[in-house]
């Protein structure tokens, strides 16, 4: 079966994450064809992890891909579109899996004559909950890879290109949720109220200011209100309850936590100025992902002997980004504990952007994610060359 179908029929299963349940069936059936036998399912919710064990001493590398999908309606007109209402495709992630898959079917081929291989296919990567869930999972207790690697691709950037950094790759970010809470009344006596209203709009414009009163000028940090919504359409009623919900983004942990800290306080300054209860959560928390500059030289290596015995068409180039990205990547937790690195593979760039509803996973460059993969395998040792 071509990459390229097998890239089809994952888009056509897209599932939310925590619900990854056929696309899971779908990728053990493809690793079992494969003939890789060692795989351990449902960990840390829908995760898989397939281990290809040499029987010999040596490193071992861990391969990760991500099995979900987000809430967005598919708006092109494609034979292979979701078949689930709401739900599709518009990262990447079916594509990401198929180049896994198309790394298990190589190692059938050309299996490692020393070490492991490990292939693991995280859930719940767009909630920021997958990967930990996966770590702290009992059956990955034993899990200690020498490095691991992912790979995302970047639309933006020429098809095939890849893009690395050290350091920072990717940026921090946490949900946050704050309620506050009053007491309604008639809107005709909106004193004998306790209404959210001023604690709402001040805290609306107090967040958005936040990152150049917590954080030096040099660091990168933003927070943007993404909801907010209080009392009901009533027009006889004095709002008594109010929900604001901002992300809070960063490049650096520690100013993640300040941010994070001072914007817990602001609420809960505002909340007392109108005499309201507060109530916080933290929802979908990404840490930094920080590449391992050992691991960032090694992708780097295999890129350009890409590029030279290919003059060029598998890689056409290789680029050492200057700054981290704005968004953020669940495998954080993955370099967090182990070192490793994610590194961009160019989607074209005529392509959407990430979560754009007319994003589609370029099958041209799936074959170049394989070898890329195939090629860490070679360069870190694993097998015989």
């Amino acid at each position: 079966m071509k990459l390229a179908d097998v890239r089809k029929v994952l888009h056509r299963l897209a599932e939310t994450a925590h619900k990854e349940e056929q696309t899971a069936a779908y990728v053990i059936e493809r690793l079992q064809k494969s003939g890789i036998g060692n795989i351990r399912k449902g960990i840390g919710g829908h995760g898989i992890l397939a281990t290809v064990d040499s029987g010999r001493e040596g490193p071992s590398i861990l391969f990760r891909a991500e099995l979900d999908a987000l809430p967005i309606d598919e708006s092109i007109d494609v034979p292979h579109a979701s078949r689930t209402k709401g739900v599709s495709h518009k990262c990447g992630h079916d594509g990401h899996m198929t180049i896994l898959l198309g790394l298990a079917a190589e190692l059938r081929e050309n299996p490692p004559t020393k070490g492991r291989i490990y292939l693991l296919f995280q859930p719940a990567e767009e909630t920021g909950e997958g990967a930990e869930r996966m770590l702290n999972d009992s059956r990955l207790q034993d899990l200690a890879p020498d490095h691991v690697f992912a790979l995302h691709n970047l639309p933006g950037f020429p098809l095939q290109t890849v893009i690395l950094r050290d350091g920072i790759f990717a940026a921090g970010s946490w949900g946050l949720i704050v309620r506050l809470k009053g007491i309604t009344a008639h809107a005709a006596h909106p004193e004998e109220a306790k209404t959210p209203a001023s604690a709402t709009a001040n805290l609306i414009h107090e967040w958005q200011n936040l990152p150049r009163t917590v954080i030096p000028f040099d660091h990168a940090g933003l927070v943007t209100v993404i909801h907010a919504r209080m009392g009901e359409q009533a027009f006889g009623t004095t709002p008594g309850y109010a929900e604001v919900m901002a992300t809070l983004r960063a490049h650096d942990s520690g100013d993640l936590e300040k941010l994070g800290e001072r914007a817990v306080e602001l609420a809960r300054m505002e909340a007392q100025k109108w005499d309201l209860e507060m109530e916080y959560e933290w929802t979908e928390r990404f840490q930094p992902t920080i590449n391992n500059s050992g691991a960032v030289k090694l992708v780097e290596k295999v890129a350009q002997e890409l590029k030279e015995k290919s003059g060029g068409e598998t890689v056409p180039e290789v680029i050492r980004r200057p700054q981290p990205f704005s968004w953020s990547e669940d495998f954080g937790r993955f370099t967090e504990r182990f070192s490793g690195a994610l590194f961009g593979l160019g989607s074209g760039t005529d392509q959407p952007h990430m979560h754009n509803p007319s994003f589609d996973f370029p099958d041209e460059i799936l074959r170049t994610g394989v070898l890329l993969f195939s090629g860490i395998i070679d360069a870190a040792g694993l097998r015989d060359r």
